[in-house]
């Protein structure tokens, strides 16, 4: 029973979804989306050093050409891979 309320459900986001894309007004086709004529400052957390130019450029491109100002803070200094035997035994003292 609870796996059809969850096919029930996502057919109708799903149908939703599809109307919104398809019968929406022509006059909002513009983009609102941090765009109320605020600068913002905005920070991106990242997990690994190369995040920002793989997956997040768009985003960083859309943004400070809305004249914001974005900064990146990244968590890891990406060397997992080489020292993941004294990453370890840091971890677990």
């Amino acid at each position: 029973m609870a796996w059809q309320m969850v096919a029930v459900s996502l057919a109708v986001l799903w149908v939703a979804s599809l109307y919104k894309i398809l019968f929406r007004p022509l006059s909002s086709s513009k983009g609102t989306f941090l765009n109320d004529g605020r600068v913002r400052n905005i920070l991106l957390v990242i997990a690994h050093p190369d995040d920002e130019s793989m997956f997040f450029t768009p985003t960083i491109i859309y943004l400070t050409s809305r004249g914001h100002n974005v900064h990146i803070l990244c968590i890891s200094t990406g060397e997992i891979h080489y020292k993941k035997h004294l990453n370890f035994h840091v971890c677990t003292k």
